[in-house]
């Protein structure tokens, strides 16, 4: 083990509070000799889940953001191998990473052979989560212009196709968050007008969620031409991973947020009918714990 990596690690091992924006700097000017342990780090987690179960460890999300700013293809697959886990077993790995910043990281290690996302989003057995970032780094790395434009549109078209039937075979089928949402949404970002029927058939057999990706918002995307389908991903944060700092400055109020307390239930209640005690938040809104994400990017996600 390098002199240098004994120094860092303790310092990127846990949570701290300052973030270790220094230590991060230090390891940004010594990627070549760091980034073989980081990369060891993220090999490891795909059998032994042992290190993130530790209380505030985040060694493994720092590796992952790190060799994804560097755009080290080494992590790619290994990236990828955490994304097949169960969903409970992601949810332990990544956390609000998954939605957040995994898919991004994806896109920004990937060496342009797009068959281990298509694997991963294809596979029955991976969480919807980890299918879902498989999908966003297929259509980020498009656009970024790290993979080629129209075999994604195909596959996600395709994919949709079959999603679509899967839903209308069996209505019950799946789970609260439907990937074909997550696909629609991914042509329009696309600028995929030539898939505009197709996604108009899709809103029309009410298989679209309308709250998570309004009709409008798609026949207006799909028009874009590239560069601009460009100019807005970065524009929202959701390009490659450039900056570290944006990525993680919410991570002490996520970690340490405090449990929501509920009032216990007055015995004989449990047939009265639940009533909202404010207005519905819609999917696309601000999540009303204050982190700044919409409600399907935070506490809508679950």
């Amino acid at each position: 083990m390098s002199e240098l990596w004994s120094t860092l690690r303790p310092q990127l091992e846990h949570l701290a509070t300052p973030l270790p924006l220094a230590a991060l700097a230090l390891a940004d000017t010594h990627r070549d000799e760091i980034a073989p342990y980081l990369i060891a780090e993220l090999t490891g987690l795909a059998t032994d889940l042992g290190p993130v179960r530790q209380d505030d460890y985040v060694l493994h999300l720092y590796a992952m953001l790190l060799l994804a700013r560097w755009r080290d293809t080494r992590a790619y697959r290994p990236l990828v191998a955490l994304g097949h886990l169960d969903e409970n077993s992601v949810d332990t790995v990544f956390g609000q990473l998954v939605h957040d910043s995994y898919g991004r990281a994806l896109a920004s290690t990937c060496d342009g052979d797009l068959t281990p996302l298509i694997a991963l989003a294809e596979d029955p057995a991976a969480s919807q989560w980890g299918r879902g970032a498989a999908l966003e780094a297929l259509a980020v790395a498009a656009i970024e212009g790290r993979a080629a434009r129209a075999p994604v549109i195909d596959f996600l078209a395709d994919f949709g196709t079959r999603e679509a039937q899967a839903l209308q075979d069996d209505p019950e089928s799946g789970a609260d968050f439907q990937l074909i949402d997550q696909i629609v949404s991914h042509l329009a970002d696309l600028g995929a007008a030539e898939q505009l029927p197709l996604m108009a058939e899709w809103f029309t057999a009410g298989l679209i969620d309308t709250s998570y990706m309004d009709p409008q918002d798609v026949l207006s995307g799909a028009r874009r031409n590239p560069a601009e389908c460009l100019a807005a991903l970065r524009a929202a944060g959701h390009g490659l991973i450039e900056d570290l700092q944006p990525e993680i400055a919410a991570w002490p109020d996520i970690h340490h947020m405090p449990p929501v307390s509920l009032p216990p239930i007055p015995l004989g209640a449990i047939r009265d009918p639940i009533v909202r005690d404010g207005d519905k938040v819609g999917r696309n809104d601000l999540c009303p714990c204050g982190s700044g994400r919409k409600y399907k990017k935070c506490h809508g996600a679950n």
